[in-house]
């Protein structure tokens, strides 16, 4: 663990921020996978909670296609007991594990793309930026969002999802990249059926975040937030290829305007 370093940073030619946003990080698969077709590729990524997840998969070099397959297998998702227990908390029994098996590198800094993780210490309420230090223990607490997951014990204090205080850490990549583009997988829409715990408790949280990621938007040379997205919730599995197709074309067609392809 540690903040990022004071030194002179490398200039970067791409930065790519991931986003918070359940199994809607799919859709930041789509965009990958269209910014390579367009020989874009992230020198640095900057991510929280989803797109942690995304982003340490993607640095340890698997192709978005790959990842894909890997997160929609029983294997992965296995770890989640989808039982609310009264604590009101979904378990993640296995997860930590199961990252530890499909994940070369066992360490943020052992990754063949710089990665940078943010989660939020609940005890001195700091948001946090994690450059080193054991990989899959540090994207399970970035992607514990409260109420639904319960919070993760790093170094003796507690971490749960960076997107409580940023979902869009777009600010460590401001003036070291030529260009940063920004996937954002976190629209709001009209919701309709909250009927249980585990639907208001998702909701809430996306009304919490949003906010923070319309302030940072304009940090960025290329913003994609994929149409379609607020008819999925955080935690569908199902749609998980519609959702990957929803990102890959919206980035093409900006890509396309943008005359970057």
């Amino acid at each position: 663990m540690s903040i990022f370093s004071r030194k002179k940073e490398p200039r970067y030619k791409n930065g790519i921020v991931l986003s918070g946003g359940g199994t809607r990080g799919f859709a930041q698969l789509g965009a990958l996978k269209a910014l390579e077709e367009a020989d874009i590729k992230p020198d640095i990524i900057s991510a929280v909670s989803a797109g942690a997840v995304v982003g340490a998969l993607y640095a340890d070099g698997k192709s978005p296609e790959e990842i894909l397959k890997v997160l929609t297998s029983r294997r992965i998702f296995s770890y989640l007991d989808f039982t609310i227990p009264k604590t009101g908390l979904i378990k993640m029994t296995g997860f930590e594990n199961t990252l530890k098996k499909i994940l070369k590198a066992q360490n943020i800094e052992d990754l063949q793309i710089p990665l940078l993780i943010f989660a939020v210490n609940i005890n001195t309420a700091e948001y946090t930026l994690f450059d080193k230090g054991p990989l899959p223990h540090i994207i399970k607490a970035s992607s514990s969002i409260p109420i639904i997951f319960p919070p993760i014990e790093i170094d003796k204090e507690f971490y749960c999802d960076g997107g409580v205080i940023n979902n869009f850490p777009v600010e460590p990549l401001l003036g070291k990249c030529d260009r940063i583009i920004g996937i954002n997988v976190n629209p709001l829409g009209k919701r309709k059926n909250l009927d249980n715990l585990k639907k208001i408790a998702e909701r809430t949280f996306q009304l919490s975040i949003r906010s923070h990621t319309m302030e940072r938007k304009d940090k960025c040379d290329l913003f994609i937030e994929p149409e379609g997205l607020d008819g999925y919730g955080l935690l569908e599995l199902s749609n998980a290829e519609k959702i990957f197709e929803l990102g890959y074309k919206a980035t093409r067609k900006l890509l396309k305007e943008k005359g970057w392809e």
